[in-house]
């Protein structure tokens, strides 16, 4: 263990999972609010299911330098990830359909089957006790990941690009809560209550982790891959 993971392995450093930021973007988002800027986590952590399905993501992207996304949603106590929409290597735009159906179980007497669908398509199935089945149903959507392929310059070698103004401004006009970039880490950004809703003069130029934590009060996370991902403005402190 590096110095890095001793510093950051300690106390000092809430961590949220995935499951609790989940139900809080849930939460939020049935009030039409956004959270508080004070009130960002330091550090996020994820399922490894949720990582194996984005280093296969980044590994096709690093392939043949399309970019790739899929979209995050949550349908009845369960997280499920929309198949990759593979774009150009100029933009990409995700999305997906999801739908949850109940039936009656074949063989089990006092148990419904729970099948959910991405686009039609039948991704998990499990069985599930008649008086657990919930009244209504409700699919909610969460957050959009994107890639950015890697890009060569004789001066500076390899090299990824960061989020675009076009991506913040698309994160605002959405009114989403939260994005995520995949490059040779994982970033992400957390909306907040503070952060302005008229981006139209918003350039490339300038989109930096500083200028959206500073400026915008945007929280910034950056997660090397199978790790936690650490507030942006913690990681520069050190």
């Amino acid at each position: 263990m590096g110095l890095f993971d001793l510093i950051f392995s300690s106390s000092r450093v809430s961590t949220t999972s995935f499951d609790q930021l989940r139900e809080k973007i849930v939460s939020l988002r049935k009030e039409n609010v956004y959270p508080f800027s004070f009130n960002f986590p330091q550090a996020i952590s994820f399922p490894s299911d949720f990582w194996n399905d984005l280093v296969k993501i980044f590994k096709n992207t690093r392939n043949d330098g399309l970019e790739r996304a899929f979209s995050v949603f949550w349908a009845d106590g369960e997280v499920i990830f929309t198949e990759v929409n593979t774009g150009t290597d100029k933009m990409v735009k995700s999305g997906g359909s999801i739908s949850v159906k109940y039936s009656h179980h074949p063989t089990k007497k006092e148990y419904a089957r729970k099948e959910l669908f991405v686009d039609d398509k039948l991704i998990k199935k499990r069985d599930i006790y008649y008086k657990s089945v919930p009244k209504t149903l409700e699919v909610q959507y969460l957050f959009n990941v994107h890639t950015h392929p890697v890009h060569q310059d004789e001066k500076e070698g390899s090299f990824y690009n960061f989020f675009s103004a076009q991506d913040i401004k698309s994160l605002i006009s959405s009114k989403a809560i939260m994005t995520g970039l995949i490059t040779d880490k994982l970033w992400i950004l957390i909306r907040s209550d503070k952060t302005p809703d008229n981006l139209e003069n918003l350039l490339d130029s300038i989109v930096t982790p500083q200028y959206l934590e500073e400026t915008l009060q945007i929280g910034v996370y950056r997660a090397d891959f199978n790790k936690k991902a650490f507030r942006f403005r913690l990681l520069n402190s050190k």
